[in-house]
Formats: structure tokens, C-alpha cells, sequence
């Protein structure tokens, strides 16, 4: 696909001008209305030479000429001026202008006549041109044939150069589209990470294609909880997130193509005040929308190519979306029948209502204090939820029993670790917290049970969970004793470090926001005092 003339016209006019010099002749760029655009000479001198009036009424005469013809003008007796055509923009023909002389032309009162018309002093120009005045007349119609086959042989060349660099420009943005739609088709499977997927999006489509500007807008009333009023920007933002978000909310379109807006006060940027917006659709409903302005670039206007990028892109955000949708939904789901299976727990038994969700909480909280991931603490937090589900199969008569339990009692109780495990074993989700559930009646000094490990051999989310179990169990009224009270609990916990619990994690206990935990403490508290009444 070869571009418009305009763009090969001015190196056609240039090279041309350039072999004009080569040859001794001076030369003239006249544009498409008639003009003198340019003038090369062989001294600074002969400047005006081509400007002067009788060359001026000359290229006047010869641009009567077809479009695309040679014309020659002998301007007096060994003087021949040789208009050249070349392209100059669609449907238009620029011209060089040559000035061919022959020797005797220096020595014509016309020649003379010419300098003072142009101004110039006739012994400088006889003296400049002298060595270049050899064309007669046979040589000067070779001269501008031999011009007129370099014009457009100069024009083919510049017209393959542009050709050449069009196919490269194409060949570089499908290798960029496939890259990112590979590398966007990647990371989809995380649904639990959006932000993240949503900032890759972002800054991926805006590195690819020439946008001062981008943004992700997600609508506050979307489908997906995690998504929802989510601003991603990339590039240079022109107003701050939440302003951009407030004013491009009511230009998210409704339709699944792309809309270019011929300007948006705010968010059009000056001399590029296009702004493309595409939306995002999830569950048969407009979910947010991409984006972009301030094209700029080789083309400053949105193009086919921007369009059907912007489009696909938006695609992956909509399967992305439904994605995060259906994660969601079964992560809701999956919360729900963990909390049925602590609710069960606390059925059983009034003086542990709350105890596991509470545990869940402070043990998520110890593992983020101790540097562990936000994805390994809520695992934790989840292990935390069912550490105590065995004890389901425990009999209400030893679970509940007042006062201290005898050694066979105790026995029963000491198996709700392995009852839970085996409860748990066979749910896929629950595989990583199932060492939690086995061991977290695990003592660090290996007198714990049910299999007495000791030191490290504990798993790490047993003796997380260790921690937070002790700190809740001496917290809340159990029916062999009351609450201890704080400065107590924190003493103990202190001096079970490196017996009972895991001396690192239990450090971290006396330093953590207990705010949350108290909170539901209170709370849990209050409904076993409703439930028992």
C-alpha cells in the first residue's frame, strides 16, 4: 500500500534540486500554484538569479503545460530554462526549474539584462558560471530527459521507502496485538487478583498504541464487588482518577463498539481532542468502559487499527469481568459453608460462640505481622474458620462439661483435630489448611498432640493457629472458668514462648491491633447471653 505523493514530494524535489546543482545548473523548487519555493545556485551570489522576473514569467508560461510534461523555455540565445514535474501532494505536480547555459549565453546583453533584473552583479555571475556553461542545445534536451527519468525514478524509490515502511509499521503493530492479547490471555486466570489484571490491561494497551492518555473506568454499581468504582489509569491522566471517573461515568456507551467523542471538555487534550470510549460488559450489562485521548504520533487521529484494539481488548476485560463475577459468587458460597460449619460448632456448645471466627481473625492478623502474603494469611484466615469443625463429633456431655475433664474425657476431646481432618480431607479447597486443622494442638516443645511434633516440624499454619487458639481460649468465658483478663492473657502468652507456642509468632501478639478482635468478642459475647436467657 504506497502513501499519498505528499509524502515522497519533498525528497523527490530536494534530490532533484540536488543533481540540478551537480550538473552546474542552477535550480529553483516552484510549488504546485507557481511559486518559488526554493532556489539552489552554485554561489550565494546567483541567489536572485532564479527569482528575477524573466524566469518568473518564464515558469509562468511553462506551467501551462499537462500535468506530468516536460516543459523548456529558451528565455534568449543559449539560455534554456528545464521545468521538471514531480509529485507534490494528491492530485497536484510540483516542478523544479534548471537554468542550462551555453558559453556564448554569458557573453549575450541578455544575459546582462537578466543579472540586473535579478539584481546581480554580471562579472560575479559570468565568473561563477563559466565552468558550467557547456550546454548547447543538443545537451540540454539529453540534460532534460535525463531529469525527467530521475523525477520518476526518485519517485518510485521514495514511493517503495514508504511502501517498505508501511508494511514494517504494520508488521510491528500485529506482532504488538498478538503480544498483548497473549500476554493479556495470560494473566487471566487470577481471577482473585482484578486490580492487578486491571493495571496490566492499562498500561500494556497504553505502551502499544500512540495515547497521551488511558484509563479503565469501572462503574460503582457493577457486577463484580471487587471491581466496582476501580479507576486504572495509564499515561498522563488529564484530571485527577476520581474527577475523570465523575465526568466519563455518564459517557460510558451502551453499545458493545467502539465510540469515538469529537471532544470532551476535560478530558480532550489541545490539538488532539479525540477521546475513545469502549465498554466493558459483564453479565448482559455495561460493567465500565476504556478510555483513551491525546492521540499523537504519526497520525494524530484515531485510527481503524486503534479501534479494533481497543475493542479486543475490551473483550478479555468482559470475559475478565464474568470471571471475577463467578469467583466471587463461589467464594461467597464457600464462606457461607464454612461459617454454617462454625455456626454448628457453636451450636453445640454456648460458651465457644464465635471462638473460631475470632481465631480466624487474630490468626490472619499475626500471619500479615509476621511478613507472611496477604494470599497465605487469608488461607490461614480460612484454616482458622474450621480448626475446630472436629468437634462436631464430639459429644455435647464432654464438650460442654463444667469443671475439669477426667483423663478419658479429655481423651474424646483430643480427638477433634483427627475428626476434622477427616471431615476435610476430601473437599479439594480445604488441601493447604489441612495440616492447620490436624495439628494446632501441637506444642512447640513436641508435648502436644496428636502426633507430638515439635519446633518447625509443626507446620507454620498449625502454629500460626496455636497462637491466636491460646490467646482466644484464655480471652472469653469457657465453662470451667472465666475471661482472664487482658495484661493476664498477654502474660501467658509470653511466658508459653518456646514451650506451648512458637516464640516468633507469639512475639508478635503483644504489638497487634486488637480492636477488631475486641469487637467481635463483644459481640459473640452478647449473643450467648441472648441465647442462653
Amino acid at each position: 500500500m504506497s502513501h499519498p505523493p505528499a509524502q515522497n514530494g519533498p525528497a523527490t524535489r530536494a534530490r532533484l534540486m540536488e543533481r540540478c546543482q551537480r550538473l552546474g545548473a542552477p535550480a529553483c523548487a516552484i510549488t504546485a500554484s507557481g511559486h518559488i519555493a526554493a532556489v539552489t545556485s552554485l554561489a550565494p551570489e546567483l541567489d536572485d538569479l532564479m527569482r528575477s522576473p524573466p524566469i518568473v514569467a518564464a515558469i509562468s508560461v511553462c506551467s501551462v503545460k499537462g500535468v506530468g510534461e516536460l516543459a523548456t523555455y529558451e528565455l534568449f540565445p543559449g539560455a534554456r530554462l528545464i521545468v521538471v514535474p514531480h509529485p507534490e501532494g494528491v492530485a497536484h505536480q510540483g516542478r523544479v526549474g534548471a537554468l542550462l547555459l551555453s558559453p556564448g549565453a554569458l557573453d549575450d546583453p541578455e544575459f546582462a539584462l537578466l543579472c540586473a533584473a535579478a539584481g546581480v552583479d554580471a562579472s560575479i555571475a559570468r565568473a561563477a558560471l563559466g565552468p558550467s556553461a557547456r550546454f548547447d542545445a543538443f545537451s540540454a534536451n539529453l540534460v532534460a530527459e535525463a531529469l525527467l527519468s530521475s523525477s520518476m525514478d526518485l519517485t518510485a524509490l521514495d514511493e517503495h521507502a514508504d511502501t517498505l515502511e508501511s508494511f514494517t509499521r504494520q508488521l510491528s503493530e500485529s506482532y504488538d496485538t498478538i503480544d498483548l492479547l497473549y500476554s493479556l490471555g495470560r494473566s487471566m486466570p487470577k481471577p482473585d487478583e482484578p486490580e492487578r489484571f486491571l493495571q496490566t490491561v492499562a498500561q500494556r494497551l497504553q505502551s502499544v498504541m500512540s495515547f497521551e492518555w488511558l484509563a479503565v473506568v469501572m462503574l460503582s454499581n457493577g457486577p463484580s464487588v471487587s471491581m466496582r468504582g476501580r479507576v486504572i489509569p495509564a499515561g498522563t491522566l488529564p484530571l485527577p482518577p476520581a474527577q475523570l471517573r465523575a465526568l466519563a461515568t455518564p459517557l460510558v456507551p451502551g453499545s458493545e463498539s467502539p465510540v469515538v467523542l469529537p471532544s470532551v471538555p476535560g478530558l480532550s487534550l489541545e490539538g488532539s481532542p479525540q477521546v475513545v470510549a469502549q465498554a466493558i460488559h459483564c453479565k448482559g450489562r455495561v460493567a465500565g468502559a476504556i478510555f483513551a485521548g491525546g492521540k499523537h504520533g504519526r497520525e494524530t487521529i484515531v485510527s481503524s487499527y486503534d479501534l479494533q484494539l481497543i475493542e479486543a481488548t475490551a473483550g478479555y476485560l468482559s470475559s475478565f469481568a464474568e470471571n471475577v463475577t463467578l469467583y466471587e459468587d463461589q467464594n461467597a458460597l464457600f464462606m457461607g459453608t464454612l461459617r454454617s460449619l462454625t455456626a454448628a460448632i457453636d451450636a453445640k456448645d454456648r460458651y465457644t460462640c464465635g471462638h473460631s471466627e475470632r481465631v480466624a481473625c487474630l490468626a490472619r492478623s499475626i500471619a500479615l505481622a509476621a511478613g507472611l502474603s496477604p494470599a497465605l494469611a487469608e488461607r490461614i484466615h480460612i484454616a482458622g474458620l474450621v480448626h475446630d469443625v472436629g468437634k462436631i463429633g464430639v459429644p455435647e456431655a464432654v464438650l460442654c462439661k463444667p469443671g475439669k475433664l477426667n483423663d478419658d474425657e479429655f481423651a474424646v476431646i483430643k480427638l477433634h483435630p483427627q475428626i476434622g481432618h477427616r471431615i476435610l480431607k476430601d473437599i479439594a479447597q480445604f488441601a493447604d489448611v489441612l495440616p492447620g486443622v490436624l495439628h494446632h494442638h501441637e506444642r512447640f516443645d513436641g508435648r502436644g498432640y496428636p502426633h507430638g511434633l515439635a519446633g518447625e516440624k509443626i507446620p507454620l499454619i498449625a502454629r500460626v493457629l496455636a497462637v491466636a487458639d491460646t490467646f482466644d481460649a484464655m480471652s472469653s468465658n469457657r465453662s470451667y472458668r472465666p475471661a482472664l483478663t487482658r495484661e493476664r492473657v498477654m502474660e501467658e502468652i509470653v511466658r508459653s514462648a518456646g514451650t506451648q507456642l512458637d516464640p516468633t509468632f507469639s512475639s508478635l501478639v503483644p504489638g497487634l491491633d486488637l480492636r477488631e478482635f475486641d469487637r467481635m468478642l463483644a459481640e459473640h459475647k452478647a449473643l450467648s447471653i441472648r441465647a442462653a436467657a
